[in-house]
């Protein structure tokens, strides 16, 4: 059977054997238009959840600290208006109307350890309206490594240490403001993450959270979710918070490539067609070009529901309707999985995916992507196809460069990595200075996607890359590679058996195994 998939910025079809399953997302619920948006936060401001309405709130003395995500959230990026501004441009009335002054008001980009937004970036998701008001005096990323915009709040019950943003603490109220598209983001994670700083996000951005309990993109189960909460617990004391959780559907495409997310059997004429030609004109495609048509298509996720008020009252809200958008129910675990990576990542917006960012996001979230157990069997194998190119953008991927030439031809482990390396990449002034004032991620961003990776490193008996010209970047990734899916197929065959499920991504789903 064929399995049209991506491996880079190329799609293409690959032969998987008689009897392979090959798993579709589900399709988009409806989503609010942006013209209905508006509406929607202003009433979720007057009728917040477990809290009293906005405007009862904040007086004309109020400071008023509003936080949103960077450009990691939604992926990919949406058309214009962005959903923040949308959000922020019908907020603001409610808080002038209140009486507050916008002298007391705040914004601020909540990029944690991610690198930070550029100018263009900012005006992108705020809007050129709330950027010429705001910019730069009252608008601002958050800066992790600013002694003097930092506020220690002590420790967890477990002794993990809390810090945050000194305006969050200094602010009669927070409004974090937030579109969710799936479970790992949004709820504790959103001030207690987005405001945290290297001392903080060290306590559950660990091996030690992921080594023997896998799940990091849910709250449930989770070891690292836990710590985020004990550690949003003790902000909480300190801080008054006001969430705003827009619940995103999966509507990755735009209508015209839908095609791409959708199973033979629900394509029309036009689309089958279209899906058969789709990898024959790929291939006389220069790659520099393909990467430019995908660079363009912009995401269509639209907001579900919207509801705001305390974290503990909205956020399973989000969750429920997470999982009534992405579930797919699943009867059985398989000894394989087949799955073609797309020059895409969060970490990568603006940028090519690296060769870290390439195991991280198949084994750290694809894998990860699950509600019960994984899909595959323990001992089992996972066949990831992407050209794997060593790329490193110059500005944001200093940190994952030297991740790359230092860490990773001395070990895969991390746990080894951790005490090894951690502390020497987290406190490189160099690598310090390119996130503080060169856009760069963090010096230790690299460990906390390849952290995500610590179970299956050791639950899954191989992992072998197909893509690559040579097996040099699989070896330095601690992986196996195969010249093709055939020949990869063959290594993950078991007593002469195949037993294939390959996924079809995006749009995102999580899988619940029964």
């Amino acid at each position: 059977m064929n399995y049209l998939t991506y491996s880079g910025n190329n799609l293409i079809d690959v032969r998987l054997p008689e009897g392979s399953n090959v798993l579709y997302a589900p399709r988009p619920e409806p989503g609010l238009t942006r013209a209905q948006v508006p509406a929607a936060v202003r009433q979720a401001f007057e009728a917040p959840v477990d809290m009293p309405p906005l405007k009862s709130m904040v007086n004309g003395n109020s400071k008023i600290l509003i936080c949103f995500d960077d450009n990691c959230q939604p992926f990919p990026p949406s058309s214009r208006p962005d959903i923040r501004q949308l959000m922020i441009e019908a907020l603001l009335p409610m808080l002038y109307e209140a009486g507050v002054n916008k002298q007391n008001i705040r914004l601020m980009c909540a990029v944690a350890l991610h690198r930070k937004m550029k100018r263009h970036e900012l005006e992108f998701m705020v809007g050129p309206g709330v950027m010429q008001e705001f910019y730069p005096a009252q608008l601002a990323n958050f800066d992790a490594e600013a002694p003097d915009e930092l506020a220690y709040l002590g420790e967890t019950e477990k002794g993990e240490p809390v810090e945050t943003s000194r305006f969050a603490v200094e602010a009669d109220l927070l409004i974090y403001l937030d579109a969710v598209q799936i479970p790992l983001n949004g709820g504790h994670k959103s001030v207690a993450v987005g405001l945290g700083t290297y001392k903080t996000i060290a306590s559950h951005h660990s091996p030690h959270m992921t080594k023997e309990v896998p799940h990091v993109m849910q709250p449930h189960g989770s070891c690292m979710h836990d710590c985020i909460e004990r550690i949003s617990r003790v902000v909480s004391k300190h801080v008054k918070i006001m969430v705003l959780e827009a619940a995103m559907n999966n509507a990755t495409y735009p209508g015209y490539m839908n095609h791409l997310g959708i199973p033979d059997s629900e394509c029309n004429p036009i689309q089958l067609v279209i899906k058969r030609m789709t990898p024959l004109t790929m291939m006389v495609t220069p790659e520099p070009v393909r990467r430019k048509i995908f660079a363009s298509v912009p995401g269509a996720n639209a907001p579900m529901e919207m509801s705001a008020g305390t974290i503990d009252g909205v956020h399973p809200k989000t969750v429920a309707a997470m999982h009534r958008q992405l579930k797919v129910e699943v009867p059985r675990q398989y000894d394989t999985l087949v799955f073609g990576l797309p020059d895409l990542s969060p970490y990568a917006i603006d940028a090519r995916i690296n060769p870290v960012l390439v195991l991280s996001d198949v084994l750290g979230y694809v894998f990860n992507w699950f509600f019960n157990k994984p899909l595959v069997k323990q001992g089992g194998t996972v066949i990831l196809l992407n050209p794997v190119f060593e790329i490193f953008h110059p500005e944001y991927h200093t940190a994952y460069e030297q991740f790359w030439r230092e860490v990773l031809p001395q070990t895969a482990d991390p746990m080894e990595m951790h005490q090894r390396f951690q502390e020497k990449f987290a406190f490189d002034e160099k690598l310090r200075d390119d996130y503080r004032n060169k856009f760069a991620h963090h010096g230790f961003h690299p460990f906390t996607v390849w952290y995500w990776a610590t179970y299956p490193l050791k639950y899954l008996s191989q992992v072998i890359m197909v893509g690559p010209k040579t097996d040099a970047a699989p070896k330095r990734l601690g992986v196996k590679w195969a010249p093709s899916v055939d020949v990869a197929l063959e290594m993950a065959r078991k007593n002469g058996k195949d037993d294939v499920v390959a996924l079809t991504l995006p749009p995102f789903f999580y899988v619940n195994v029964g």
